[in-house]
């Protein structure tokens, strides 16, 4: 089990996803890592107004781009914990557009294809 101070430490962030049931996440581009998984991401937005007007912006569309609630309290987060399944399935139809968009061409044969592509013709010869 990983307590809070080895986390952030922890080498590959890669190996916490395979573990993890659940990405909370805030405004980090982590989630798109993670959607490949197909596993449910809650966004823990409680500075949203001020992150979208005076800090940042956004590059997408918060609200109807992502995957996963915008959560903007502690109570929100435990709710949507709680109740995980209903929480996914109301987003399902987000998960797969955000995939589509984003994660084509994360099929598991990605290697397979620099290899036929870098290697064309001594592969037909």
């Amino acid at each position: 089990m990983f307590s809070f101070q080895t986390v952030p430490s922890y080498d590959d962030i890669s190996e916490l996803y395979l573990i993890a049931d659940v990405l909370i996440t805030d405004y980090s581009s982590v989630f798109f890592d993670y959607a490949i998984l197909k596993r449910p991401i809650l966004y823990f937005v409680y500075d949203y107004e001020k992150y979208g007007s005076v800090l940042r912006g956004f590059y997408l569309n918060m609200e109807t781009d992502l995957p996963g609630p915008l959560l903007k309290t502690n109570d929100d987060v435990l709710a949507a914990l709680h109740d995980l399944p209903a929480v996914t399935q109301q987003y399902a139809a987000a998960y797969q557009r955000f995939s589509q968009r984003f994660n084509a061409w994360e099929d598991g044969h990605a290697s397979q294809r620099v290899v036929n592509t870098f290697f064309a013709d001594e592969l037909h010869h």
